[in-house]
């Protein structure tokens, strides 16, 4: 009994985790007069798996959020390479380690040589693929 409901308090709580990350995105992008990306285009190895219940504007929102926390210091916040230290521009049509949906989850959650950081222990299954889908809706074509 006791294993039971603190599985449930744990979903409970990482459902209020994320919708106060979303209610947060939405607030601070609703501020903004900067219009957000559209939804990430599909790319050669299919679209990013993303939030079910969460429609294109609310996704933008929390992967910007995201990306805003966890990325933009070293790729810079609109994603062209420009932050403080000196992570590659994510606004390019490659990627050295490629531009699928897996090779951009691989990268956030393993990491890679020479400075991008392993997050997979420090996100949630759906904070990584809003932000994999957000990153994928960086490129200009």
């Amino acid at each position: 009994m006791i294993p039971k409901t603190i599985s449930a308090q744990r979903r409970r709580l990482q459902r209020a985790t994320v919708l106060v990350a979303v209610m947060s995105a939405l607030a601070a992008t609703g501020c903004s007069k900067q219009e957000a990306p559209q939804a990430p285009a599909p790319s050669a190895g299919g679209p990013a798996a993303m939030p079910e219940g969460m429609n294109d504007q609310q996704q933008t929102a929390m992967g910007r959020a995201i990306f805003n926390k966890r990325c933009a210091s070293c790729h810079g916040t609109d994603g062209n390479g420009t932050g403080t230290s000196s992570g590659p521009a994510l606004d390019q049509a490659q990627f050295k380690y490629g531009r699928t949906p897996e090779a951009i989850k691989e990268s956030i959650v393993k990491g890679r040589p020479n400075g991008m950081p392993a997050f997979g222990s420090a996100l949630q299954e759906i904070e990584i693929d809003t932000l994999v889908g957000f990153v994928q809706s960086l490129h200009k074509q």
